[in-house]
């Protein structure tokens, strides 16, 4: 009969480790902390008439603020311009092409600021070097094309080199320009090329010329002239 009582004793002690080990896990719960915290909201005394209301917020979309941010310590103006990545060195903002009243023509770029340049003839092509400038919109890159107006130029781009930038002009004439490097505003620079009219354009290109005027005809002579035929007779027959 030991045993059994053993057995139940092992048993009854298995059952109550669970609750001992639950009891050591759990630790003493603070009476004050039990209460929680005061709320924040209480209630008028009786005699008051009404209860404090809390404030109340309007709901807002997209909006926004002229008051200064503060940001690392500072402060912030709102919605300041972007600082250009290569705000100290000229830009080169637009190359173009125009045609003058006078006939002459004329290429042309627009710098952010006054550049040194150098002039570089060659067989065929004049070259430009504007000196430590770059391009800031990848579209300036695309040749001018002039094949068809009356300038003897055929073709202008714009052509990074190096720390330069490089002004490269066709010519289909031989033709002396103009350059000058001119104030422009906001303290911007342009550098204009021009060249004297002519005609330049080939044979096949050139518009045909008016109509020549022509004299009237004169009028029909009514006097009339009598004119004489010669009628070829044989030999007369024989025997006379």
């Amino acid at each position: 009969m030991a045993f059994p009582a053993r057995a139940a004793l092992l048993t009854a002690l298995i059952g109550l480790y669970p609750v001992v080990a639950l009891a050591q896990a759990t630790p003493p719960t603070d009476p004050a902390t039990q209460a929680g915290p005061a709320t924040a909201a209480t209630t008028a005394p009786a005699g008051s008439g009404a209860a404090s209301a809390a404030p109340v917020i309007p709901a807002t979309g997209y909006g926004w603020s002229t008051t200064p941010r503060k940001r690392n310590g500072g402060h912030v103006r709102p919605h300041a311009p972007l600082a250009r990545a290569h705000s100290s060195t000229p830009d080169a903002i637009l190359p173009g092409f125009e045609t003058l009243a006078d006939g002459s023509t004329r290429l042309f770029v627009l710098m952010s600021q006054p550049v040194k340049y150098e002039a570089k003839p060659a067989q065929g092509e004049l070259t430009y070097v504007l000196k430590g400038a770059h391009v800031d919109k990848r579209n300036n890159y695309n040749p001018l094309v002039t094949v068809h107006f009356n300038t003897p130029v055929t073709s202008a781009r714009l052509v990074p080199h190096g720390a330069d930038l490089w002004f490269v002009v066709d010519l289909r004439s031989n033709a002396t320009p103009t350059v000058t490097m001119d104030a422009a505003k906001d303290g911007g620079a342009m550098l204009r090329i021009e060249f004297p009219k002519g005609d330049y354009l080939p044979a096949a290109d050139m518009p045909p010329p008016p109509p020549a005027a022509t004299a009237p005809a004169p009028p029909a002579s009514t006097s009339t002239t009598s004119a004489t035929s010669t009628t070829l007779h044989g030999p007369p027959p024989a025997g006379h």
